[in-house]
């Protein structure tokens, strides 16, 4: 078996210098270059760190917990994971993954499972953004894609009603006048940040979601519609509708198409999500805000193992980014 002293003369550094960079301790520490130089010799050499052993000396396992709840059933997860791995890997740790499946028990015994197994740190992964239970005594946990009960713990979501507010004042920018929200009646607290930020853009612009311009159904295909329906047969219909999630918009382009309305000459349509199977496959492609799952999670761990959490901790908000592509113009073809 390579032994770090081995790696150490390969990589033309000294053994300290090696062990710095496999643990994960380079930064600031060691070049950029001469880290890239040791890694590589690393994996040219095959070695295995001794992580156990090491994590032991230290009182430390270099392992980070992931708890989730049903976040895997969600089509962020492999975002979010990616870039906890990711994070995980580049700074010599590893990764314990479970699922409560959202339930308080499982929870709990999910907790205990990872305590067990002495992880140092725990990434409590929400399946959407809402409010997250974290048990009193548990420390050096943070939650991903939701806001906690206990003021000692940080949180990172996106900043949805900031986004809500950038999508609508995208649509007013191209002289849009009439827009619709069109939105369901999940009651999730995204509903109601991302109407906040289409009301405020409104606002600023001197604008009113006038009535029947805000429709909303069941988080169903056909409750989708029926609210894309409420707007779109009106006889002073919108010109542009901003829509909760890509779902939502795909019912859009199902009325739209029903009425014979040309995207975006005649109706402007904006998503939430970008979910690349709807987004980038509808005809034209969505305008849409995406979220920035990786970002938070990527940010999150970093933090957790480096220990660089805002102190005090408080719940920090992701920007969204809006991706123009081809579902939006100034209305009547301008």
């Amino acid at each position: 078996m390579t032994t770090l002293v081995e790696v150490a003369a390969a990589a033309g550094v000294s053994t300290a210098t090696a062990s710095l960079v496999l643990s994960g301790k380079d930064k600031g520490r060691v070049s950029r270059k001469t880290a890239e130089r040791v890694r590589l010799a690393a994996d040219s050499m095959s070695y295995v760190r001794d992580a156990l052993a090491g994590g032991m000396r230290n009182r430390r396992t270099r392992t980070i917990g992931v708890l989730g709840e049903q976040v895997l059933s969600t089509p962020y997860a492999v975002a979010m994971i990616d870039a906890i791995l990711t994070a995980s890997r580049e700074l010599g740790w590893s990764v314990l993954l479970t699922d409560s499946g959202g339930q308080e028990g499982q929870t709990r015994r999910a907790v205990r499972e990872l305590q067990s197994r002495q992880v140092d740190a725990i990434v409590h992964a929400a399946m959407y953004h809402q409010k997250v239970h974290v048990p009193p005594g548990l420390a050096n946990v943070a939650v991903l894609n939701g806001f906690t009960d206990r003021d000692d713990v940080v949180a990172v979501v996106p900043d949805e009603e900031t986004a809500g507010r950038e999508a609508t004042r995208h649509l007013i920018g191209l002289g849009h006048r009439r827009i619709a929200y069109v939105t369901d009646d999940s009651g999730a607290i995204a509903v109601g940040l991302r109407r906040a930020g289409y009301e405020r853009a409104l606002a600023e612009a001197g604008l009113e979601a006038g009535t029947g311009l805000v429709a909303s159904g069941p988080s169903t295909p056909a409750g989708a519609d029926a609210a894309a329906r409420a707007v779109l047969d009106r006889p002073d219909r919108p010109t542009a509708v901003f829509c909760f999630k890509d779902e939502i918009a795909a019912a859009v382009y199902r009325q739209a198409a029903r009425l014979g309305l040309r995207i975006p000459a005649e109706l402007s349509v904006v998503g939430f999500d970008d979910l690349a199977l709807i987004s980038t496959n509808l005809a034209p492609q969505l305008t849409t805000v995406r979220l920035p799952h990786y970002e938070m999670a990527d940010w999150l761990v970093r933090g957790l193992i480096d220990r660089t959490l805002p102190d005090p901790p408080a719940t920090i908000r992701f920007h969204c980014e809006l991706v123009e592509r081809a579902s939006t113009a100034p209305p009547g073809g301008a």
